[in-house]
């Protein structure tokens, strides 16, 4: 069976797998063969973190809302939840009605709230602010993400390149690495080659393999991309076999969020020694429309997270799996004209698994001493990162975050 100069170079050279970022990846590892040596430690069973990204400034005082400030109300004359349907935490504060699932998380002890989330001198800039996010540098502009540095700190050079694993159509910034190469799956059904499921298919699939794997000592940095190769393809073949082990009565919400969360599930059931996941949603730019549009978005991300705490739960995972879920900044405080909320800075993140020690944390944000109309962060996000390296991941903050930061007691 052959196979045409034109399906090697638009099928084979740019895709080994679908989903999988493989010309940055390979071009990364080749860059940095000479500093790559050694395996990770950990492995199968290890704890994991699962990082959660809101895209688009979700508004965090109508999510964890001050409901018996009086300012909340009359800064919000429209948006204000009422007071009656507010999911009470304590006398003050309470979750967005739509937010059901994760209130009965909190109600178990399984929840951990941290308020009043933010940096120094806050970017109201999607871009900027997340990236200041990914990079855990609000100071300058930085070339490695902090879980990309992380990676680097466990893996003592290069490791299965399943130590990190990205769900989604983009890769995240907060994976980029000096050494770690982290795959972007964009969806297990499709994770393959891109040709038909049938003989003809898997002939120039095997085709393909054998190209991509071949010695090609003659070629400068042959050897390291025909290594590459073949741990790109065995990455796969542990993937295909792994999921197979899934085995799940729990019912995810129908969308793209909830569907990749189920796959983060199977892929930790696989067994195969990630210790990062990372997942994406969008929409939480909320300019206008705000009533209707963000109780559906918090909806999706209660229902999705609950579902995957339940999946922990029957797979009897939930001790060492810790989920935690950020947005770039909050909103203003005043709603606009346009019945939404503008561009803002300081709000909360979610922390949630077995393992949580939980309730509330931080100090909720003035609602009248404000910045300019915005919130003053009473919690830096730098904090909450070194809790989870120092506390669950077991890592050194200082070295990954380049400073030291107080760690909290959620975990």
């Amino acid at each position: 069976m052959s196979v045409s100069r034109r399906e090697f170079l638009t099928r084979g050279a740019t895709t080994v797998a679908v989903g999988l970022a493989v010309p940055p990846w390979l071009a990364k590892m080749v860059w940095a063969q000479d500093a790559l040596e050694g395996r990770a430690p950990g492995g199968a069973g290890a704890r994991t973190l699962v990082v959660v990204q809101l895209t688009g400034g979700n508004d965090g005082i109508n999510t964890v809302i001050p409901y018996s400030n009086d300012a909340y109300k009359r800064n919000r004359p429209t948006l204000a939840i009422p007071d009656t349907q507010v999911l009470r935490l304590n006398d003050s504060i309470g979750l967005n009605p739509a937010m059901t699932g994760l209130k009965g998380l909190y109600d178990k002890g399984k929840l951990a709230i941290v308020q009043g989330v933010g940096y120094p001198n806050p970017n109201r800039s999607h871009f900027r602010s997340m990236e200041i996010w990914q990079t855990a540098n609000p100071d300058k502009i930085e070339a490695e993400g902090w879980v990309g540095k992380y990676l680097d700190a466990v893996r003592q050079g290069r490791a299965s390149a399943l130590t990190g694993i990205n769900i989604g159509n983009e890769a995240s910034e907060a994976f980029q690495s000096a050494h770690a190469a982290v795959p972007t799956i964009q969806g297990l059904a499709n994770f393959g080659f891109a040709f038909p499921r049938n003989a003809e298919g898997d002939e120039r699939s095997a085709v393909l393999r054998r190209i991509q794997t071949a010695s090609s000592a003659a070629t400068p940095h042959g050897d390291f991309i025909r290594q590459v190769g073949q741990e790109t393809y065995d990455s796969a073949d542990k993937i295909r076999a792994g999921i197979g082990k899934y085995h799940s009565t729990v019912a995810y919400p129908k969308g793209a969020f909830g569907t990749g969360l189920q796959e983060i599930a199977q892929l930790i059931a696989a067994n195969l020694g990630t210790r990062v996941f990372y997942i994406s949603t969008s929409g939480f730019d909320t300019h206008s429309g705000q009533a209707r549009r963000q109780p559906q978005l918090l909806q999706d991300v209660s229902d999705g997270l609950t579902a995957f705490q339940s999946d922990m739960d029957q797979m009897g995972a939930s001790d060492r799996v810790l989920t935690v879920a950020f947005s770039e900044f909050g909103r203003r405080v005043h709603e606009n004209a346009g019945g939404g909320t503008d561009h803002g800075t300081a709000s909360e993140m979610f922390v949630l698994g077995g393992s949580v020690k939980g309730g509330l944390y931080g100090d909720y944000p003035s609602l009248t001493n404000l910045d300019a109309g915005d919130l003053k962060f009473t919690t830096d996000f730098r904090s909450v990162y070194a809790t989870l390296l120092d506390r669950w991941l077991g890592a050194n903050s200082e070295v990954v975050l380049g400073g030291r930061y107080e760690n909290l007691k959620f975990v």
